[in-house]
């Protein structure tokens, strides 16, 4: 009996599929010369591991997965053979589009002791944390790579222009410090009060902030950057990589636990699949229907006008901007003087046409271009740049995935014997992906629980037939 999808699922499953002409983001140009890759003229028809999904959760996953064989007991035996596919260009998804840093805001982390309590904001605010290490230790490790996606370590401020706002997370910043110990969400992290909070942060109308670790990277050029390494370092044989190869269905309970994975160029059998496909996971398996819902967003690049010089000095820091409860924006300050730039969502929030439950990122979102919220944007918040002539060069949107519980599922498809998922991210994926790739493919390779992975992955990320029960 199929167990994920099957042919006669083919309308739903082209109403979610990735839609062929997205816009244009800042960070996907110009492509990389991998970006359309087939390492084969056809299809394999078999396969040890087939990981649906070419972005930062289906390229690390790839990559954790050879890491993990090289370095284990198995490595004298020859390597799985993957194949890894997508239904456009690689990294042409959220991890394409999104706002390039890696941190954990201080009120989701506050919004989740609420929810799970103060252990999984530590938690949480220590797995970020060691994303962010990890992150560092691969760019070092791969020669040259650090350079091309412009990795840097940082700081980041969540600013507070609302007196009540400022207020309130004060008073939860007092209560955290005042419980004490290594194991609380403050751990790493500094308030800055309304005396110094302009001046800190240099955003003018701050009456607070806090600050925590991250780090900024050109998320395209990572994944890119990695895939180029292992197709380089593994050749065809071991890595085939078929973009542009839409799949519209996958049927398990075959021999042996395998699943028989259809694609719009033919079916595949594979003993073993992962699902990397974040906001589009329901067109391919049906039960985390209503679990994980897909999102539109949109993000801008901004950068000096004709003629005009970055402003100097250079913003060092990442941001989230919280100018209320519901309006909350992300910057991130490129090495080149420009910034990128997203949200803008309250602008829309009611028009719930305009951008839930849609996969469509060939459009932008009409409230935001009729309001021009992103022209003057660093004029109007940011000290010093009064006179900068700052402009959009360009804006876009992308699809993203959101779960009812607020983390995303990763691990064992619930039921299935040789299926695994990590998706549905929150629009947070850059700060959790790439060390739960790592669990995931200790998962796949050696079938490892999830509690075993020695990974860190936060035990409410694990997804389980409990938690499929929780619908949007």
């Amino acid at each position: 009996m199929p167990s994920s999808s099957s042919a006669n699922d083919q309308d739903h499953h082209n109403s979610t599929l990735p839609v062929p002409n997205p816009t244009q983001s800042y960070w996907r140009t110009p492509p990389h010369p991998l970006d359309s890759l087939r390492s084969t003229p056809s299809l394999p028809t078999t396969c040890d591991i087939l990981i649906i999904g070419a972005g930062l959760a289906g390229v690390s996953t790839l990559y954790h997965l050879l890491g993990e064989h090289s370095s284990s007991p198995a490595a004298a035996s020859p390597p799985p053979s993957i194949l890894l596919l997508d239904a456009r260009q690689a990294c042409s998804g959220a991890t394409g589009r999104n706002g390039g840093h890696v941190k954990v805001k201080s009120v989701s982390l506050l919004n989740l002791i609420a929810q799970l309590g103060a252990a999984a904001g530590a938690a949480l605010a220590a797995f970020v944390d060691a994303q962010i290490d990890a992150l560092k230790a691969a760019v070092e490790k791969e020669q040259g790579l650090a350079a091309e996606c412009e990795f840097e370590l940082r700081r980041s401020y969540d600013v507070f222009f609302d007196a009540a706002d400022a207020a309130w997370m004060e008073g939860q910043w007092r209560k955290a410090v005042r419980a004490g110990g290594a194991a609380t969400w403050v751990r790493q992290r500094d308030f800055v009060g309304e005396a110094f909070a302009e001046r800190v942060t240099g955003v003018g109308g701050a009456r607070a902030a806090v600050s925590g670790p991250a780090c900024s990277f050109w998320p395209y050029r990572f994944v890119m950057g990695l895939l180029e390494r292992v197709v380089r370092r593994w050749g065809a044989e071991v890595v085939n990589v078929q973009m542009e190869t839409a799949v519209w269905g996958v049927e398990g309970g075959g021999e042996g636990g395998s699943s028989v994975v259809r694609t719009e160029r033919g079916a595949v059998r594979a003993r073993k699949v992962v699902f990397a496909t974040n906001a589009y996971t329901p067109g391919l398996v049906r039960k985390y229907e209503g679990v994980i819902r897909p999102y539109k967003g949109t993000c801008a690049h901004l950068a000096p006008g004709e003629g005009r010089e970055p402003v100097f000095p250079h913003l060092s820091h990442t941001y989230n901007l919280e100018f209320g409860k519901e309006r909350v924006d992300y910057l991130n300050p490129r090495p080149d003087g420009g910034i990128v730039v997203g949200g803008g969502k309250w602008l829309y929030e009611e028009q719930r046409e305009l951008w839930d439950n849609t996969v469509d990122d060939s459009t932008l979102v009409e409230p935001v271009i009729k309001a021009k919220y992103f022209d003057g944007y660093m004029q109007r918040n940011f000290r010093g740049w009064e006179d900068s002539g700052t402009e959009v060069e360009r804006i876009w949107t992308g699809i993203m995935g959101s779960t009812p519980d607020g983390v995303p599922h990763i691990g064992k498809v619930p039921g299935e014997q040789n299926q695994w998922i990590l998706a549905g991210f929150n629009g947070g994926g850059n700060a959790l992906i790439f060390l739960s790739a790592k669990g995931v493919a200790r998962m796949v390779l050696d079938d490892v629980p999830f509690e075993e992975t020695g990974t860190g992955i936060p035990a409410f990320f694990k997804t389980t037939e409990e938690r499929l029960q929780n619908r949007l």
